[in-house]
């Protein structure tokens, strides 16, 4: 029972400890690189719904639920690339996959695009 109880606390704590392995950034940094670097990626994991409703002017659209690595395809492993979401669980777990597939430069949104509006940032609607 004891040893049970060790793999499983183990492996909370490993998997914890993947996610936290993503870099932040927070939603002003973001701004500002991306009005000095235009070669960065920025990909919604959202919601089709979501994303219509409002998402950052730069953003590509990936479906969470449906995300597969070839939906990316042609975007370099080299190519700084930032994830984000709703608040920042969906796009986390995206951006591990990532990491995971060879990207070198993945970063997640602090906060998701929450944090974004509540920094008073805008978001373009379709």
């Amino acid at each position: 029972m004891i040893l049970r109880v060790a793999l499983i606390w183990m492996f909370f704590s490993l998997k914890s400890l993947a996610q936290s392995t993503v870099p932040l950034i927070e939603a002003d940094d973001l701004q500002v690189l991306l009005q000095e670097d235009s070669s960065i990626v920025v990909l919604d994991t959202r919601s089709p719904e979501e994303y219509q409703a409002g998402h950052l002017k730069s953003a590509r659209f990936v479906n969470y639920t449906t995300f597969q690595l070839s939906d990316i395809q042609d975007i370099s492993e080299e190519t700084p690339v930032v994830v984000y979401c709703l608040s920042g669980g969906r796009s986390g777990r995206v951006a591990q996959q990532l990491l995971k597939a060879g990207y070198q430069d993945v970063k997640n949104l602090s906060g998701g695009i929450r944090s974004w509006q509540a920094a008073g940032l805008n978001v373009k609607k379709e």
